[in-house]
């Protein structure tokens, strides 16, 4: 069982191969970037997360050789992000009701070596790829926040600030709707449904070519000051 190391661009290069999940990746304004989990290491062996799971046990060639994470640059039609003055004080937007980016989708290539029954991928397995992306639309849109407050830029009134918390899975209602055959490629969307308070409501799919929806979540994640976690 052969350890990978891909970097985002051998991830894109093997995932742009296919034609189906090229056109995904080659659409005007959408970046790619590299999971949390899939983050290289530094010198001193220090990771991002301590991520295990995704990082070592399920990074070979017979599970999950491959995973890139891409989403819509919420600026690529020159928005400002600042905002009109009616969307930034007027009271038809909640406080903090929004994110940047509202969806964000990785792409999983599964191999044998996640099977459960009957040489299908293992349903824990699957609810580990929608907990994942749903890690990383709030991973992407703290990058894109801090990106974008370095360069000056305030965040409208109504687009949670997330500096100031730290998130954390409370529930995920999953329901598979087929199995999953592998080899296989995945996409998994996770998307805000809505914020109220401390929690955030997210709604995530698992799709494969040609749109075949596999799984389907209600994800619940709440948040915390940043102090506490």
């Amino acid at each position: 069982m052969e350890q990978k190391n891909s970097s985002l661009s051998e991830a894109a290069h093997h995932f742009k191969s296919i034609p189906w999940y090229a056109t995904l990746l080659e659409r005007p304004g959408v970046l790619t970037f590299t999971p949390t989990s899939r983050l290289p290491e530094d010198l001193t062996g220090h990771s991002p997360t301590q991520d295990q799971l995704f990082r070592k046990t399920l990074n070979n060639t017979d599970t999950v050789p491959h995973c890139i994470g891409f989403y819509q640059d919420p600026f690529s039609s020159n928005l400002e992000i600042q905002g009109s003055p009616s969307s930034s004080s007027g009271s038809s937007s909640q406080l903090g009701s929004k994110l940047l980016v509202n969806s964000a989708s990785l792409i999983f290539d599964l191999c044998p070596g996640v099977n459960g029954f009957n040489g299908t991928a293992h349903g824990g397995l699957i609810s580990s790829l929608v907990d994942e992306a749903m890690g990383s639309l709030i991973f992407i849109n703290h990058q894109v926040q801090t990106r974008e407050q370095a360069q000056g830029r305030r965040l409208p009134r109504d687009v949670l600030d997330l500096n100031n918390s730290r998130f954390f899975t409370a529930s995920m209602t999953v329901r598979f709707l087929k199995p999953i055959p592998t080899p296989q490629t995945v996409v998994v969307t996770a998307s805000l449904n809505r914020i109220e308070g401390r929690k955030m409501s997210l709604d995530v799919t698992v799709k494969g070519k040609h749109q075949v929806e596999f799984a389907r979540c209600d994800g619940l994640w709440m948040s915390l000051p940043k102090g506490k976690m």
